[in-house]
């Protein structure tokens, strides 16, 4: 697999979440939320070794974004990288942790440069990030587990080409749903998930600034389905004024498996 950027999504759902981007050449993955066997059949399934992934970087400490980091960084011998906060967490399990704080920003020797903003998920050190192609200036941006679209969101990604976006909940599927009220409010309380409704009024905002890419990400499988989520996007965007396929294009990412995802 060579491209100068591009983001792929290998798994993506609450049941596990890794993303593949290739800078320049150089594989990178953000979280590592299923098990090496998996994500190594996945990458390979991509063209791409698991001894070449250059780095991982871990949005935060949930499950579904760790699980089976101890396994592939300690064989693979795998960088990693996350908040302080979070390596407290991870660091006794990960062959080799560095610190990448909220808001900062790490240029690494491929010429990629990597952007950490704190999100307001309900766990602590919890981020979202932003690659820049320095050579290209094309970027990408995973953004998932948000609670909520801030402001300081809609800066750090303005502009950005191509973007994973969370897309987690039907309101309606996740109110008439099994979950116990407690879960239901901690999913949709603002510290939780984007749903889909959140999910369609941030993409309005980015193609305002110039993004035209976009990836339905971290879907549940009891409160949401990929048709139901991809329907009110478009729907919402067409209510906007925004058609697709001439402002914007969409596709969402799946937990069985990598899907297409964007080359800039």
């Amino acid at each position: 697999m060579s491209s100068d950027l591009s983001i792929k999504p290998l798994y993506s759902s609450s049941e596990g979440n890794c993303t593949l981007i290739t800078v320049n050449d150089t594989h990178l993955l953000i979280d590592l939320g299923k098990s090496c066997r998996l994500i190594t059949n996945a990458l390979v399934d991509s063209g791409v070794y698991p001894d070449d992934v250059a780095a991982i970087f871990v949005t935060h400490g949930h499950t579904d974004h760790i699980s089976g980091l101890q396994v592939f960084s300690k064989k693979y011998h795998t960088p990693v990288f996350c908040t302080l906060t979070s390596a407290y967490k991870i660091g006794e399990i990960a062959a080799e942790v560095s610190v990448i704080e909220e808001n900062d920003i790490l240029t690494l020797k491929c010429g990629a440069e990597v952007r950490a903003l704190p999100t307001p998920h309900d766990i602590n050190g919890s981020v979202c990030y932003r690659i820049n192609n320095l050579k290209t200036k094309a970027s990408v941006a995973v953004m998932t587990d948000l609670g909520r679209f801030t402001p300081s969101m809609e800066g750090f990604v303005k502009g950005v080409d191509a973007v994973l976006l969370e897309s987690n909940y039907d309101p309606d599927m996740l109110k008439n749903g099994p979950y116990p009220p407690s879960l239901k409010q901690r999913i949709s309380g603002g510290e939780g998930h984007l749903g889909n409704v959140g999910c369609a009024a941030a993409a309005k905002r980015l193609i305002e600034n110039g993004t035209h890419k976009f990836i339905l990400g971290h879907i549940s499988p009891h409160n949401n389905t990929e048709e139901i989520a991809i329907e009110y996007f478009v729907d919402a965007l067409a209510s906007w004024g925004f058609s697709q396929g001439t402002d914007y294009e969409v596709q969402t990412a799946s937990r069985l498996g990598p899907v297409k995802g964007y080359d800039l």
